[in-house]
């Protein structure tokens, strides 16, 4: 029988765009998987399939060992509506949770930011998921909370203040991205999405707190919680906007203060042959540098999806990670699917 205790976390590279899969340790039975998914990528057409071809890969491994296996997504995310964090969501949709096949959905809740976007693409999805009655559709702002089994996934962003001015457009789509905090018991990881001034403003004035806390209620089913000695302290921080020079201050990764750093980006070559107005700008000089002013040795431990490939980090509950893996190989060319299977390695048990 096939279990997973480990907390992975895949980083996949669709060249310039977000995406990444949670893979929760195994909470109701080995024999049912439990995922999230926060964002989708990725701006060309040619890569808008490769969040749900890796999903299946993921799947697939675990039918392989038992065909009995059973699977489910506990949310798809997509933190806020630019086409580099949504393009591939409705292949990805129609895959795990088409409307019209509601019977066989395989999502439970999707998460949205709120905000009002005239984007045609984005809100036809957002009309067919509302047609599947087997989903949930979740708004999540600053402070909601959710768990899966022993993870706690907290929001940091977009704060309540941040929502009520989604109305009037009294703040950009990169400012309403929804933040992520996820804690398996003292491993931390934040994904930032494409947050920037006003979100991180807003965030380091909510979380204020800065004492490790331990409370509990015994006898009234509460459980003992902990939290690290900040609230927005983390081991890996996904950074925000691919490594733009607009989306990291040095001040809030003082707070944040990760050890390592993963930057969701196509290498510069990519850039000069897709977007040569953006090449260098991802990840930007200025951020690698505010980096090295946090740590000297940081650019060690940072990892770029365009140069790096597809990133996994797992982790066992303890603050370092229990590994991390590379490779470059993509869904649907020669050699995925064993590369997939090498770097997940699970035993069985």
């Amino acid at each position: 029988m096939l279990h997973n205790d480990e907390l992975k976390l895949h980083f996949l590279n669709v060249n310039h765009g977000d995406a990444t899969i949670i893979e929760f340790p195994d909470y109701e039975s080995p024999k049912r998987a439990h995922f999230g998914v926060v964002d989708f990528g990725a701006k060309r057409a040619e890569d808008r399939t490769l969040t749900r071809d890796y999903m299946s890969a993921l799947i697939n491994l675990r039918k392989d060992k038992d065909p009995t296996f059973d699977f489910v997504i506990d949310f798809a995310c997509v933190t806020h509506p630019h086409d580099d964090h949504y393009g591939g969501l409705r292949r990805f949709m129609n895959e795990f949770a088409d409307a019209a096949n509601a019977v066989n959905n395989k999502i439970e809740s999707f998460w949205d930011c709120g905000f009002r976007t005239n984007s045609v693409m984005y809100n036809n999805i957002l009309r067919d998921i509302s047609l599947n009655k087997n989903l949930t559709f979740t708004r999540v702002t600053a402070g909601s909370e959710f768990e899966f089994g022993e993870v706690r996934i907290t929001v940091l962003a977009p704060s309540v203040d941040l929502r009520n001015r989604f109305d009037t457009y009294g703040i950009g789509k990169n400012d309403a991205s929804i933040v992520l905090k996820i804690k398996y018991g003292n491993s931390y990881v934040i994904l930032a999405a494409d947050a920037e001034f006003a979100s991180w403003a807003k965030s380091t004035e909510e979380f204020p707190r800065r004492e490790r806390i331990t409370f509990y209620r015994d006898g009234l089913g509460l459980a003992e919680r902990k939290e690290t000695s900040d609230q927005l302290k983390c081991n890996l921080l996904r950074v925000s906007h691919h490594g733009s020079k607009h989306g990291t201050s040095l001040e809030y990764l003082e707070r944040l203060k990760p050890d390592y750093v993963v930057i969701s980006a196509g290498n510069l070559a990519w850039y000069q042959n897709n977007s040569s107005n953006w090449a260098g700008d991802f990840p930007h000089p200025l951020i690698v540098e505010t980096f090295k002013e946090l740590d000297e040795d940081i650019q060690s431990r940072t990892y770029i999806t365009g140069e790096a490939g597809n990133i996994i980090f797992k982790y066992d509950g303890n603050w370092t990670p229990k590994e991390k893996k590379t490779f470059l190989e993509r869904p649907g060319t020669p050699g995925f699917d064993a590369a997939l299977s090498n770097n997940w390695q699970q035993d069985d048990v």
